[in-house]
């Protein structure tokens, strides 16, 4: 098997992969729309009247939509050989990868400022609504306040540690991706299949 063959193996395996994510968060949406109150009761009193408004369902549609197409793309652009799609998948995973550095950096610089603003938004609300409301009870192990608020906050964190690690590997699968795409497209005239 020559090298270009392989890369169109290897391309149409990353898009399985794409096609797989992006099915799975169809499915997340489809769940979501049906059973979409369970997300606001988790909130509890911190889901303001905006926050109700945000349907979370249309999000994961959308991006699982995204990845369907992106999947559709790759594939069709290694097994047809069309340097139009390859293209097109290319800019795409390459405008995803640095829109998530991007969000990568600001997380990172205002990690500290989201941490006073969480204070200053969940304090007022542990304090009226903690005794009162069971599903807010239930996640703190605490009978003071203070001591509920940094349990909340250490689960965050430890929540947004894994959505790096989980981030961070996909940007690898994401660049892997690039660079596969941009193989095929550069050897696409002098293709050896």
């Amino acid at each position: 098997m020559g090298c270009f063959t392989f890369a169109k193996v290897v391309m149409v395996l990353f898009n399985l992969l794409i096609l797989v994510s992006g099915l799975t968060l169809l499915v997340m949406a489809i769940w979501a729309s049906v059973d979409g109150a369970s997300h606001l009761q988790i909130l509890g009193p911190f889901s303001s009247q905006s926050m109700q408004h945000v349907n979370v369902a249309h999000f994961y549609m959308a991006i699982g939509a995204l990845l369907v197409l992106l999947a559709f793309l790759g594939c069709c652009g290694a097994h047809k050989g069309s340097k139009c799609l390859l293209l097109t998948f290319f800019s795409i995973i390459l405008i995803i990868v640095i829109a998530e550095v991007a969000a990568a950096a600001v997380a990172l610089a205002y990690s500290s400022f989201a941490k006073r603003i969480l204070r200053a938004w969940a304090s007022p609300a542990l304090h009226k609504q903690y005794a009162g409301n069971a599903v807010l009870t239930k996640p703190c192990n605490a009978t003071m306040t203070e001591g509920c608020f940094e349990q909340i906050l250490q689960s965050l964190t430890e929540h947004a540690n894994i959505v790096g690690g989980i981030a961070a590997g996909i940007a690898i699968l994401e660049i892997a991706a690039l660079m596969v795409s941009m193989y095929l497209y550069c050897h696409m005239d002098k293709r050896v299949s």
